[in-house]
């Protein structure tokens, strides 16, 4: 029985059936087609094939309805929309009196019948989530990590975070948790801290040193695939391609691996031990990290392909900021916030002198006001066209900044930049009257006439975004979308065909996202660059995913879990002084507090 033991659990991933071996708590009988122990491969290659019979049943339903949903296994759904044309033509058949205009309206019913059992054999069946899963954009399984935790298995808590998301340490600091604005326990005292719990699940986890491994198909390597980006969605396929036996090797254009969670997110935000751990753990899958190398000079379609890669996924992210026309360089005052944070991260910080403006209302630009206000600037405001309550920053980012000495300049666009004897002096802006978007999303600021003013500034930081470096892609090139949800596609180069496919996803197809959202692109690219490369493999996948927690006993609501548990922080005087870490971790009693909180409503879907 060592399989069973939390740390081989963390080790080869979390299996969901293990009833052939054992009858543990939590786990009900033995599931009707069941396949016997599963782990993360045959999970993962299941995964893919379910996406296969999904695509292959709603085609089969455009030939006649039903035919897909028999094929996927859902039989009577099938016998429903099978039987509904010859029970409409019986029925035209039997009051036949010749053709008339009812007839033009009953075809317009045979297509509508053809559509929606073509819609709904591709959605194939839907497994009822919690709504925290069906916030998280990676699907996480937030009930029963959640509950893992609260049972004292934080090993195998891990693990099932892990199967879904490598970023466990990050996303327990720094995620914008919508998980939490959806968890039903909102609506009775205040939702679960559910980022919280995930950090003290990854913190007792990694503390426990257990390097996770991979699994070989049949002992035959999986096929060679590069990855171009060592970022967040680079990382992630790569950690799930080699779940799957792929071998896989990640270059990117900087010395070590992490991409802007390396380089741009502050220690007061994520400390470098936690960095570490993330990606130390998709490394030990066998995953080979080569730095220094940048695609379109050291690396090209043609070098990889003749170096025996079989595909290659493009992750290269949005780390090539934008700038305000008219802005200068770093000799006259001007810095872009990714190079301003870069170098305040690597210990060359640069130290703004008298009055800072930081120009941008998202989260990098408050990063980048918190970092300012600790490298010893005394006056600092951030200026943004938005208002202060439609501002992209989240509002608790915006909160810790103005207790930290932070002022806000909202309604605010820059006309021109006011230079004086070399140096920037400031600039003149107007107000803002309301803000559109074009057909491209950009921005389209509507200022008042007449309302021009002048805000002095002897720093200018600019965080109005940043884009994908995409330079080395040849000009015929175009994307066709693989998954439009998770921002996945592959590249198409016309009659010039590359001589191996090309995947690309995160950040350089959606812009600039969150952390948890380019961890989930990454993984779908990887899952669909496998299923092309290994069909056959994949069609003999034939887990039926049919496991379930055991009912458990329904609890009345008690008082004290309407009080949530937050964990400790250090205050504002003190934390706008250092680099150390701002929120700390729960300590065992508050965690389970909180993992007592919750209401496992998934038990009662």
């Amino acid at each position: 029985m060592d399989f069973l033991r939390p740390e081989n659990l963390l080790q080869f991933g979390y299996k969901d059936c293990l009833l052939c071996d054992v009858e543990r708590k939590g786990e009900e009988k033995r599931c009707r087609r069941c396949s016997g122990k599963v782990g993360q491969r045959d999970r993962l290659l299941w995964e893919i094939n379910r996406e296969r019979i999904r695509r292959i049943a709603g085609k089969l339903s455009l030939i006649y309805p039903g035919l897909g949903h028999f094929y996927g296994g859902r039989i009577l759904p099938g016998i429903f929309w099978a039987s509904l044309i010859p029970l409409s033509l019986g029925l035209v058949l039997n009051v036949w009196q010749g053709p008339t205009l009812g007839h033009a309206f009953l075809l317009l019913a045979f297509g509508l019948i053809w559509f929606l059992a073509r819609r709904d054999a591709a959605r194939g069946y839907a497994e009822r989530l919690a709504p925290c899963q069906a916030a998280c954009p990676s699907g996480v399984d937030v009930p029963d990590y959640i509950a893992l935790l609260r049972e004292g298995r934080a090993l195998e808590s891990l693990a099932l975070v892990h199967d879904r998301l490598p970023f466990a340490a990050f996303c327990g600091r720094a995620c914008p948790h919508p998980c939490e604005q959806k968890c039903v326990r909102g609506e009775y005292g205040a939702p679960i801290s559910i980022m919280s719990l995930k950090r003290r699940a990854a913190d007792l986890g990694y503390a426990a040193g257990v390097i996770p491994s991979s699994e070989l198909g049949d002992g035959v390597p999986g096929p060679k695939v590069a990855i171009i980006g060592a970022g967040p969605a680079g990382l992630s396929a790569a950690n799930t391609l080699a779940r799957l036996g792929s071998r896989v090797t990640v270059f990117d254009a900087q010395e070590e691996p992490g991409g802007m969670i390396r380089y741009s997110v502050a220690d007061f935000r994520f400390p470098r031990e936690a960095l570490i751990a993330d990606v130390r753990t998709v490394l030990a899958r066998g995953v080979h990290f080569q730095g220094g190398k940048t695609f379109g000079r050291d690396l090209t379609f043609e070098s990889l392909a003749a170096d025996g890669f079989e595909a290659v996924l493009l992750a290269v992210g949005a780390g090539e900021a934008i700038r305000l026309p008219g802005a200068g360089g770093e000799d006259e005052g001007f810095y872009d916030a990714l190079a301003f944070l870069a170098r305040a991260k690597g210990g060359r910080p640069i130290h703004p002198r008298g009055r800072v403006v930081v120009i941008g209302g998202g989260n990098v630009a408050i990063d980048v006001a918190r970092v300012a206000v600790r490298l010893g600037a005394d006056d600092l405001t951030i200026a943004c066209l938005e208002s202060l309550e439609t501002m992209p920053a989240f509002s608790w980012e915006v909160e810790e900044a103005t207790a930290e000495g932070a002022k806000f300049l909202p309604g605010t666009a820059v006309k021109k930049f006011l230079v004086r004897d070399g140096r920037v002096a400031g600039f003149e802006a107007l107000r803002v009257e309301r803000i559109e978007f074009d057909a491209k999303g950009r921005i389209v600021p509507h200022t008042v006439s007449g309302s021009e003013f002048e805000v002095r500034a002897d720093t200018v930081i600019m965080a109005i975004g940043s884009r994908a470096p995409l330079e080395f892609l040849p000009p015929q090139a175009s994307r066709g979308t693989v998954d439009r949800a998770l921002h996945v596609c592959r590249l198409l180069f016309g009659e010039k065909r590359s001589k191996i496919p090309a995947y690309m996803c995160g950040d350089c197809v959606r812009g600039p996202g969150t952390v948890v959202e380019a961890s989930a692109s990454g993984r779908r690219a990887a899952l669909n660059i496998y299923g092309d490369l290994c069909v056959e493999e994949v069609r003999k996948a034939r887990f039926a995913d049919n496991y379930r927690r055991r009912t458990e006993p329904q609890e009345n609501d008690r008082p004290e879990w309407r009080v949530r548990r937050n964990p400790p922080r250090l205050p504002p005087e003190q934390s706008r002084r250092t680099f150390e870490e701002v929120e700390k971790g729960f300590t065992a009693d508050c965690a389970q507090h909180e993992a007592d909180r919750c209401a496992r409503c998934n038990l009662w879907l």
